[in-house]
């Protein structure tokens, strides 16, 4: 252990045994073997060569919102990306992976360019982003992304928008175990749009009094399900429960997780030290200890509830680590 904790020196900052419930926004999890913080590019690829030739796990480890940690912890290696250099070309914003969404968003504008505003309510890294195909307000990463610089099966590789197979908070990166290094956002020059702008900014303050404060929470925890997937019998049935909101629903293709939840009735149920927030009933909260195994417990019981009432199989956006 302590010839590797000696070479990933080299590329980082290196903490042994690092509780993992200090780097994540639901504050659980157990002790990382390692946990190395890198703030170069050049590091980041050098530390996942040595991995890779070594044969040690690694899980990449960006602003720790969404993300599920286990009580064991990992027996590998957290690679903590903090690199977050910027760059403009002509109308494409550079911005390596460790980069805050947000504050990618607010560069953008600074630098006169137009089409990120929806990135201001967005948590997490722009890495993250990509990853997840994150999205707000009728925007996401597919409409942005010209291309991505990625590591993967041992090089540095640059992937179009195409290769990056978007889709609903899904990417080819899920599951072809590249690491997003840095990302190409195609926008424009313009003054930022104020209308744009104003709704960014509306966003930001619905999302703020929609989600729930005081306890610590991953974002989250169910994808919105596809309106067009699901049988008559199953849109008949939600349709009792609000025709006005499932026809908004079919507007926008998806049924919203938390409205599921909300309507079978499992808002504030509670698994140890994790509950469903009446405020919002697609997060789940740590009201103070709650362990992973409170939270996948109770997520198991959501699942089996919303597709026993409803027909309709919820598929987690949370991270499980």
């Amino acid at each position: 252990m302590q010839d590797l904790y000696k070479k990933f020196k080299d590329y980082g900052k290196v903490r042994l045994n690092e509780p993992l419930a200090k780097h994540t926004t639901f504050k659980i999890g157990g002790p990382a073997s390692f946990f190395v913080t890198v703030t170069e590019t050049n590091n980041l690829v050098a530390l996942l060569t040595l991995l890779d030739g070594k044969g040690i796990e690694y899980f990449i480890h960006g602003g720790g919102s969404n993300t599920l940690a286990s009580d064991a912890g990992f027996a590998g290696v957290v690679i903590d990306v903090k690199t977050r250099n910027t760059e403009v070309q002509d109308d494409v914003f550079i911005a390596d992976a460790g980069c805050v969404t947000v504050a990618v968003a607010q560069k953008s504008m600074s630098a006169g360019l137009t089409g990120f505003e929806w990135g201001v309510g967005v948590p997490g890294t722009i890495g993250g982003a990509v990853r997840g195909n994150a999205g707000a307000m009728g925007g996401d990463m597919k409409k942005d992304i010209l291309k991505v610089d990625v590591y993967i099966d041992g090089e540095v590789v640059e992937m179009t928008n195409e290769a990056c197979e978007f889709g609903y908070r899904e990417s080819a990166f899920k599951d072809n175990g590249g690491v997003i290094l840095r990302a190409y956002l195609q926008l424009k020059k313009a003054e930022p749009d104020a209308e744009l702008m104003k709704k960014a900014l509306e966003h930001l303050q619905y999302r703020n009094s929609t989600q729930p404060k005081g306890f610590a929470s991953s974002g989250c925890i169910f994808k919105n399900s596809d309106f067009k997937i699901q049988n008559a019998e199953c849109l008949d049935t939600l349709r009792e429960f609000d025709a006005e909101k499932m026809e908004q629903f079919e507007k926008i293709g998806k049924i919203s997780a938390g409205w599921l939840i909300e309507q079978a009735g499992l808002k504030g149920k509670k698994k140890g030290k994790a509950e469903i927030s009446e405020t919002h009933g697609n997060f789940m909260l740590n009201t103070g200890g709650a362990t992973a195994d409170d939270v996948l417990s109770l997520i198991e019981e959501v699942k089996q509830e919303v597709y026993e009432r409803f027909g309709i199989e919820l598929e987690e956006e949370v991270s499980i680590l």
